[in-house]
């Protein structure tokens, strides 16, 4: 690396981060989420810009900041969108599927969303419960996490309670 190259580097990576956290800062903080697989996406996109921008010095600082801005923007359009649009919504996020509910595993929805028993089995051991016969169900989250609810002694619960 010449000293030019050094140089340039620290330069366009000062000015990428201050124009970056401004740009975020102004977008909200739903920009930078990871609430579904297309947040996360749109997240890891914008890390891949901001590494091109500082690193590659074939791409213009301009350029490379508009790609930002333009990833921003449209993050920002389509989840506008999504909360206004069932349609829109429906496009860009998954729903939550019951994998597991009231001792049974749903082996249709588990090989639609490619989970395993032992998946299930390790969230249920992570949130600190040794055995199915405490579990009421397991929800795969639309961001990919599992959620384990416990079986409440107050109320039965019923498929629908899941489910917004």
């Amino acid at each position: 690396m010449t000293l030019e190259t050094f140089i340039r580097m620290i330069g366009v990576g000062f000015g990428s981060y201050i124009v970056i956290v401004l740009v975020l800062r102004l977008s909200g903080k739903r920009t930078l989420s990871k609430m579904n697989a297309f947040d996360f996406i749109v997240t890891v996109a914008l890390g891949s810009v901001l590494a091109n921008i500082i690193v590659n010095h074939e791409t213009l600082f301009w350029e490379g900041l508009v790609a930002f801005c333009l990833l921003v923007f449209l993050q920002y359009i389509s989840t506008w969108l999504s909360v206004r649009s069932s349609t829109v919504r429906s496009i860009l996020k998954s729903r939550p599927a019951l994998v597991y509910y009231s001792d049974e595993y749903d082996e249709k929805t588990m090989r639609k969303e490619r989970i395993t028993k032992i998946e299930i089995m390790q969230a249920i051991r992570k949130d600190g419960y040794v055995s199915l016969d405490e579990i009421a169900a397991v929800i795969l989250e639309t961001d990919g996490t599992l959620t384990v609810m416990e079986k409440s002694k107050e109320k039965h619960l019923e498929r629908e309670d899941f489910f917004y």
